[in-house]
């Protein structure tokens, strides 16, 4: 059994708001799978290499997202940061 890395909670928030960043970040082609039952040994062997390079591959690309959306979060509060700032200095007089 395969485990890959799955868990970029915010990945869809970094592709909405800011598309340049996630643009970096290249979605691997998945590879054609077949019956296996249908293939030989060497070519079971090719097609489970092939797999296994696709899934490093996909943990690279959702790292890639998880990397995206830590700093898109971290460019939106500095944003909202700077934004709210002059609110906070405000004094209101009477």
């Amino acid at each position: 059994m395969r485990k890959t890395l799955i868990g970029a909670s915010g990945a869809v928030f970094a592709l909405l708001v800011f598309p340049t960043m996630a643009l970096a970040c290249t979605k691997p082609t998945a590879p054609a799978v077949v019956d296996r039952n249908t293939l030989t040994f060497e070519q079971r062997n090719a097609m489970t290499a092939e797999i296994d390079a696709y899934i490093a591959a996909m943990n690279v690309y959702l790292a890639c997202l998880e990397r995206s959306d830590t700093i898109a979060r971290a460019e939106a509060e500095q944003i909202i940061k700077t934004w709210e700032a002059p609110v906070d200095d405000l004094q209101i007089v009477q």
